[in-house]
């Protein structure tokens, strides 16, 4: 199968990698639609890892696919449902894992296309615990833009600061992916958004995203 592949810094590669085999116990195999693109993947674009990783490494931190194959046990999806996963390899078992609060993973096994092979490949075996079923009507573009920075909201604003409606809140850097999320998502509540930008471009940008 193929998969895009940095094989040195700053040099990607469209490569022939064998297939995974059949999804074990409480595995999902995904065929993979669409990738997202990240600050992530540009970072270890240009080497800033930050830990010391191997190379080749297969590219993509999210993306979003077709369940392909379910392994045993698993009942949360079934072949053929449009899915998105969650590339970060948290354990499953640790204290924060159990409290589904995977981003404090006590085991972390690494960010998938980061330093460990991603998602930009045809096929890609995964824990189903890390695969959610996406809602219909959803485009995979879409969905794969899905995992890193909207999870990241929805963390930070419902589940740490229990944003609700009608309340106002203030975000920082409104211009980027992550603040344009915020604002989408707080508008959609009803709360009144105040943001912080770094030029008039990007106020604006803000501003029709609070319309």
């Amino acid at each position: 199968m193929r998969a895009l592949t940095l094989v040195a810094d700053r040099k990607l590669e469209l490569v022939e990698v064998p297939a995974p085999p059949a999804p074990g116990a409480g595995e999902v195999q995904v065929r993979v639609k669409a990738v997202g693109l990240n600050y992530l993947d540009v970072w270890g674009f240009r080497g800033m890892a930050f830990v010391k990783r191997k190379l080749p490494l297969v590219v993509g931190a999210e993306a979003a696919g077709v369940v392909a194959a379910v392994g045993p046990e698993v009942t949360s999806v079934a072949v053929g449902d449009p899915v998105v996963m969650y590339g970060g390899l948290s354990c499953g078992v640790c204290k924060a894992c159990r409290e589904v609060r995977d981003n404090l993973c006590e085991n972390i096994g690494g960010i998938m296309g980061f330093h460990v092979d991603g998602f930009a490949r045809d096929l890609v075996n995964m824990p189903a615990r890390l695969v959610i079923k996406t809602p219909p009507g959803i485009a995979m573009r879409d969905a794969a833009c899905a995992p890193i920075a909207f999870a990241t909201v929805e963390r930070m604003l419902f589940d740490n600061a229990r944003l609700l409606s009608g309340e106002t809140i203030l975000v920082h850097a409104g211009g980027s992916g992550i603040g344009s999320d915020a604002i989408k998502m707080a508008k959609q509540i009803g709360c009144t958004v105040i943001t912080t930008v770094g030029d008039d471009a990007k106020a604006e940008k803000a501003k029709a995203l609070g319309r």
